[in-house]
């Protein structure tokens, strides 16, 4: 019960911070809309999903838990390849062209 809460909480707050996902009427064509989105995704929640990781592992590692120095390392990898998402995009919609 307490993840749906959260996600109803992601949800409004990725609505108030990108209002052109909130309303379908607003803006360009779908891929100016798509683009959008993705930006927002990747300059917003992606961080934000990073330090909230390495967060949770740093609490995990500060009460003991032997796994934490695997999350931790899950998580720092996760967001470099996050990170590099865009550029690996670009790079593979250039050698498809």
């Amino acid at each position: 019960m307490k993840w749906g809460w959260m996600l109803v909480l992601l949800v409004a707050v990725l609505f108030v911070a990108f209002p052109d996902v909130a309303s379908a009427q607003f803006g360009g064509g779908l891929e100016a809309k798509v683009q959008g989105v993705t930006n927002g995704l990747i300059t917003f929640l992606l961080p934000a999903a990073s330090v909230i990781g390495l967060v949770y592992a740093a609490i995990l590692a500060a009460t003991g838990d032997p796994s934490a120095k695997q999350r931790m390392v899950l998580v720092a990898v996760a967001s470099v390849i996050g990170m590099l998402a865009p550029l690996i995009i670009r790079w593979l919609q250039g050698m498809a062209m």
